[in-house]
């Protein structure tokens, strides 16, 4: 499916400009003979696009490798796998929407059933003060947790807007060629290019973090409870600096794009 969208979207680009040639006289072979100089170069713009997302994966995927991390999601850019050169972006962030989601599940019943907890124990006289103990234990762990949650869902999101973004890629290389539309469509190329890389690299790395998971002594120690919230501390951060990542490198293939739009641009 994801092939056959760049096909459609050039060939129906290709025949409009046929029908102005054929039916718009002398300004619409003008006409055509621009859609079609904007075809070519749109083709062109787009194949460099997915080159570069697929050499910005295995980039990321190698640098990985070498930290001692297992390439999960990053698999898809292998050097070994050209064969799904086309495919390996959109797979890569179904690989990394679901490792989003297991943490972001994983912390949420978590910090669930610690307040629940607290809030159970609290109704009882004789352990309200545990209640209050385990409520203040709780409170570094909620913070992070809070920080990793809202990190997690935006990358969820993310994820989920990057496969647009990535069967967007052949509509950006041809927005790219006029003047009034380059920005929307280098932003949409740097999203499609960027994202599902960059993304997954956040991914793998998440992967092969535990899940968070209170077991039942640490509510008894609750000087554990405490070091749980480095735990999740840590998956916030790389969540979150994986989202600034994905940004600033979308900016920066963006402007790429932009400039490369200003010269090519046939109006």
């Amino acid at each position: 499916m994801e092939i056959s969208i760049p096909i459609i979207v050039f060939s129906a680009y290709a025949i409009y400009g046929a029908l102005l040639y054929s039916f718009g006289g002398a300004h619409g072979r003008e006409r055509a003979y621009a859609v079609w100089h904007s075809a070519f170069v749109s083709a062109a713009l787009y194949a460099t696009a997915v080159a570069m997302g697929y050499v910005l994966g295995a980039l990321i995927q190698y640098y990985l490798s070498v930290s001692g991390v297992t390439p999960r999601c990053l698999s898809y850019f292998q050097p070994a796998a050209l064969e799904q050169v086309y495919t390996a972006a959109s797979q890569a962030t179904r690989c990394a929407v679901d490792v989003f989601q297991r943490h972001f599940n994983a912390i949420a019943e978590s910090y669930g059933w610690i307040f629940g907890v607290s809030t159970a124990t609290g109704i009882l006289v004789v352990l309200s003060a545990y209640s209050m103990g385990l409520f203040q234990a709780a409170m570094p762990f909620s913070a992070a947790a809070t920080s990793a949650l809202v990190a997690l869902g935006a990358a969820t999101a993310a994820t989920q807007l990057t496969l647009g973004f990535a069967l967007l890629l052949p509509i950006g290389a041809i927005l790219v060629t006029y003047e009034r539309t380059r920005p929307i469509g280098a932003l949409l190329l740097g999203a499609g290019i960027a994202y599902p890389a960059v993304l997954a690299g956040g991914a793998d790395l998440l992967a092969q973090t535990p899940t968070t998971y209170i077991w039942f002594w640490k509510y008894l120690l609750l000087g554990e409870l405490v070091k749980e919230a480095g735990h999740v501390a840590y998956i916030a951060a790389v969540t979150t600096m994986t989202l600034l990542l994905a940004s600033a490198a979308t900016y920066a293939i963006s402007r790429i794009y932009d400039h490369a739009g200003a010269h090519l641009s046939v109006e």
